[in-house]
């Protein structure tokens, strides 16, 4: 793990080192999530975080990825 020490300024801010904004390919106005996970911070990219959200869903759909013709065919089996 790359760790390097940095200090809150005012307001409750932190700059991200250079070095590990251009190994995440984070520039001026991306958007980032933050959260608190056993005690610690970890700030994600939204990009990425999106990225791995899309991954997961798409692991579960593997075979049927269109979810409205399901949904059809099981409302059309409630029907009949």
């Amino acid at each position: 793990m790359n760790q390097q020490a940095v200090k809150i300024s005012a307001g409750g801010r932190i700059e991200l080192p250079v070095q590990m904004r251009a190994s995440l390919s984070i520039h001026e106005g991306d958007e980032l999530l933050i959260s608190v996970v056993n005690g610690e911070i970890h700030i994600t990219p939204k990009a990425l975080a999106l990225q791995n959200a899309l991954a997961i869903v798409r692991k579960h759909l593997a075979g049927n990825p269109d979810l409205s013709d399901a949904l059809i065919a099981d409302r059309r089996k409630e029907v009949q």
